[in-house]
Parts: structure tokens; C-alpha cells; sequence
């Protein structure tokens, strides 16, 4: 069975969640991004909250595995993340986002957070992006309401389950937080 809200990590929050984790081990002050990203680390297994990350952020995590001072918080943080994993349909809609003036890289993780999948396939989409890129964040808020008319056309012509993809929330971790309903 699947958790009821799923949250796609960006590189950025990853690696401050891993940072603060290295830090809390060796006892030293965390910033302000890192309380935040280990904060919602914790709210997600508190409140249900099922985190994703992307294949190249599992990718360059597995490499740091391999060094002894990062292997305990990489198999930590690991153990609390699924890798997303494309659909069908990814492609397409992340060449349409790039349309929209996004970076290949904004446009792939924003693609994923709507045409992803767990590795057990059992869950469409996400319904958060969690990312400290406030320009991202800003397109995606001058810009939502033309790419989700752009995305319910696309999905008029899409079989099911494709056709009932949905848009996500781009918020800073600590604005991550589940509606009421699904606590």
C-alpha cells in the first residue's frame, strides 16, 4: 500500500539533509537550510509523508557511500527515500516544461514529480517538490496556471491512470506540509 502524499527531494534539499545528518553526528551548529531539510525528514515519517529522490541524486549519493565518514548518513538518508522513477509520458512532458523557459534539469525533476513512480509502481506523481531554487520556485508560481491547462490538454488524449496526473505543489521544505485531511 502506498502513503497517501508523496514529496520529490531536489539535489539541493538532499544534500543539506546529508550535510546537517554529518553534522548532528559530529555535533556541530547546522544553518538554517539544513534544520530545515533534516526538519522535514522528520515530519515525513511522522506525518505519513512518502520522500523521493531522483536517479542522478541516488547516483552521486551511492559514490559517496563508499567513503566511511558519509556511508552511515547516505544508508540513513537512503533508508528514508525511494528512488522516482519515469513513466511513460516523462519525456514528453518534460520537453513541453522546458517550453516554459525551465532548465533541462528543473524541467526532468518537475516531469518526474508528475509522471513518476515508486520502484514498486504502486503510486502517479507527487504532490510535492521540495527545492531551495527560489527561482524555480517563482516561475513555477508565475507559470502554473498556463502549464496546468497545457498538462489537462495533454491528458485528454492519455489512457489511464496517465490521465489522471496531476501538477505539484515547488515549496521550501518547511513549507511542506500535508493538508489536513491526509494527516
Amino acid at each position: 500500500m502506498s502513503r497517501s502524499i508523496q514529496c520529490l527531494l531536489d539535489k539541493v534539499v538532499a544534500r543539506r539533509s546529508l550535510e546537517g545528518l554529518l553534522k548532528l553526528v559530529e555535533g556541530r551548529d547546522l544553518t538554517e537550510e539544513e534544520s530545515w531539510a533534516i526538519d522535514l525528514l522528520q515530519r515525513a515519517r511522522e506525518q505519513d509523508i512518502q520522500l523521493f529522490v531522483t536517479g542522478g541524486t541516488v547516483n552521486i549519493l551511492r559514490q559517496l557511500e563508499a567513503l566511511p565518514r558519509y556511508s552511515p548518513m547516505v544508508a540513513a538518508f537512503l533508508g528514508r527515500t525511494d528512488k522516482a522513477q519515469p513513466t511513460r509520458y516523462f519525456k514528453r512532458w518534460s520537453r513541453r516544461l522546458r517550453g516554459f523557459g525551465f532548465t533541462r534539469e528543473d524541467a526532468h525533476v518537475l516531469a518526474l514529480a508528475s509522471f513518476g513512480t515508486s520502484r514498486r509502481r504502486d503510486i502517479l506523481g507527487m504532490h510535492f517538490v521540495a527545492t531551495y531554487d527560489q527561482p524555480l520556485i517563482n516561475q513555477w508560481s508565475l507559470q502554473r496556471n498556463t502549464i496546468g491547462e497545457r498538462l489537462e490538454a495533454m491528458r485528454r488524449d492519455l489512457q489511464p491512470p496517465y490521465d489522471r496526473v496531476i501538477l505539484p505543489q515547488v515549496l521550501c521544505p518547511r513549507e511542506v506540509t500535508p493538508p489536513e485531511e491526509a494527516l
